[in-house]
């Protein structure tokens, strides 16, 4: 009896699941001929078809979905008994994938709240503006700015903050006439690495957004913060990233607005969610933004 390799096992379920050969040689870490070389050693010596490949993408046999799903239950019981076993040794930090920005501003300051809670578990912070491949384990956790579609993830909802312009109180000082969203259109605005968020932020207030946008891109939201701060020009922040710079002075909101472009959510593949270490952040994580989003009195 032939018994496949846990590549070629593992190769085949990936490309399974995301009905794509490209997605699943992300996911491994591999280029794409190399899983597709797998797959198709895995059919000749087998001798059953299990895909095909159609204008589509990837389409299963009935012989294939019956094994992708057999295949995905066994490595997920090998994945959660491995991490078990790892959690026993008490050796493996807890790794959490977040934006640069919230990572540096909001999540980086208050984990030594979480540490002197939880002392028996290390955290590593990965901060990225790539998604993280918790489906391969290069993460525990995520949190995005956005809303994931895997199902084989599962997500909570943190919060959906407030998104607005603000700039230094030099800049402000230096352009008195820019009071308003209105007044932006002349303004320097500082994007990240595209223009798409203030594209989306003039569409939500119903002002158009001025042609040429003008201004430096910045590649992360952080770092167009950053520059605000140094007066160069007008960068989109919100309440949980930019929240204590605006509190303490060191921004100035560019009139009042009450939009919100997307939320943040916590993220981890689902048959994680009950893990415990897991769960002891996610809590501590829910009940910190709770504490500084509710209304002030």
């Amino acid at each position: 009896m032939f018994l496949p390799s846990l590549t070629a096992l593992r190769a085949f379920e990936a490309v399974a699941r995301h009905k794509s050969l490209r997605k699943a040689a992300k996911e491994l870490g591999v280029d794409h001929t190399v899983v597709s070389r797998h797959v198709r050693g895995l059919q000749e010596n087998l001798d059953v078809p299990l895909l095909y490949t159609s204008r589509q993408g990837v389409v299963l046999t009935e012989a294939g979905a019956e094994y992708a799903a057999a295949l995905s239950a066994a490595l997920g019981q090998i994945t959660q008994a491995t991490v078990k076993l790892q959690e026993t040794k008490q050796t493996r930090p807890l790794t959490i994938a977040s934006l640069p920005g919230f990572a540096l501003r909001w999540l980086t300051p208050r984990l030594p709240d979480f540490q002197r809670r939880n002392p028996n578990i290390d955290i590593a912070v990965r901060p990225s503006e790539e998604r993280a491949n918790l489906i391969g384990f290069h993460a525990d956790a995520e949190i995005l700015y956005g809303t994931p579609t895997e199902a084989e993830l599962r997500y909570t909802h943190i919060a959906t903050p407030r998104v607005f312009p603000v700039a230094s109180p030099g800049w402000g000082a230096a352009h008195p006439d820019v009071t308003r969203p209105e007044h932006l259109g002349g303004a320097s605005l500082l994007h990240e690495d595209s223009h798409e968020q203030w594209r989306r932020w003039f569409r939500k207030i119903g002002i158009p957004a001025p042609e040429p946008l003008k201004g430096p891109r910045l590649w992360h939201a952080h770092m167009a913060l950053e520059a605000a701060k140094h007066g160069q020009g007008v960068a989109l922040g919100n309440d949980l990233i930019c929240g204590e710079d605006v509190a303490a002075g060191r921004l100035v909101e560019i009139g009042t607005t009450n939009v919100a472009l997307e939320p943040y959510v916590f993220i981890t593949r689902r048959d994680r969610w009950d893990e415990p270490a897991l769960v002891r952040f996610r809590r501590w994580l829910l009940a910190e933004i709770r504490l500084e989003t509710r209304p002030r009195p």
